[in-house]
């Protein structure tokens, strides 16, 4: 939308802003205003400190246009989930992330997702500082680092478990970046409903998706679900189930001959 100054629009009242996150630490989202407030006031790029999950930067993006101020998001890797928040007067193409590079030396043992965040959180380092972590085969793992934190993760991690490690900083601008690699499958379902969707994403019955959903087994868009009549977004939303694994919906398809809808899903591996 047009670029306005700051002294043209008025920004949200601090508690409405903070109602729209509900879910989410307040004192996290008071820093974030306030840096709202800074980008408007000094009309320079400000970036969040952190990297946040989509249930906060898609509901920020969802309402920008009332607080008066372009909203951005990066996290580095197309498919990230975590990434850092940019509010700006223009268009931002440099924030500060890192793309750093973990490789252990072991043959004999396959690292997984947990073993690597394991180590980085075993560094003292808030979780926040790094989005997404994507796991290749070879003992690989890329990460998005924070640049305020990068020099002392480089300097500091040497071992993932009982692994040696070997870190790189990669310079994006010439090195390919990796993404997720995904399992991707279309089903059909008859309802938008989170129950049904459940049933044919992992292959259950509704009773059993229903009992996934009382036991809070069930995220979407990484928000609890509690009502098995929850409706979904056609597509762009993602669904995580504990012990079946995250998946997204990422089109519509079409439509069935008996009225039911067609879908396009990836499974995150």
């Amino acid at each position: 939308f047009p670029t306005r100054r700051s002294s043209d629009l008025r920004i949200m009242d601090k508690n409405t802003f903070l109602s729209k996150f509900y879910f989410y630490n307040e004192s996290e989202i008071l820093s974030i205003y306030d840096k709202i407030i800074l980008a408007k006031k000094i009309h320079k790029n400000v970036f969040t400190s952190e990297f946040y999950p989509p249930n906060l930067w898609k509901t920020l993006e969802d309402f920008k246009e009332q607080i008066g101020i372009n909203v951005y998001s990066y996290g580095i890797f197309e498919n990230a989930e975590r990434k850092i928040l940019a509010f700006s007067e223009s268009e931002v193409s440099d924030y500060p992330i890192r793309l750093m590079k973990i490789k252990c030396n072991s043959k004999f043992v396959r690292l997984q997702h947990r073993d690597y965040l394991g180590a980085l959180m075993a560094l003292g380092i808030k979780r926040g500082k790094f989005g997404d972590l994507i796991v290749k085969e070879n003992n690989e793992c890329y990460v998005a680092v924070h640049e305020d934190v990068s020099d002392y993760v480089y300097m500091n991690l040497s071992s993932i478990g009982k692994c040696e490690c070997n870190l790189t900083f990669l310079d994006t601008n010439i090195t390919g970046v990796p993404d997720y690699d995904f399992k991707t499958f279309d089903i059909n379902i008859s309802s938008f409903r989170i129950d049904c969707l459940l049933s044919s994403i992992c292959r259950i019955s509704r009773s059993k998706s229903e009992e996934l959903i009382r036991q809070g087994k069930v995220l979407l868009d990484y928000l609890p679900v509690t009502k098995k009549d929850k409706v979904i977004n056609d597509s762009g939303c993602v669904v995580t189930v504990r012990g079946y694994g995250k998946f997204k919906v990422v089109e519509k398809l079409g439509y069935t001959k008996r009225g039911g809808c067609k879908l396009h899903i990836k499974k995150f591996n």
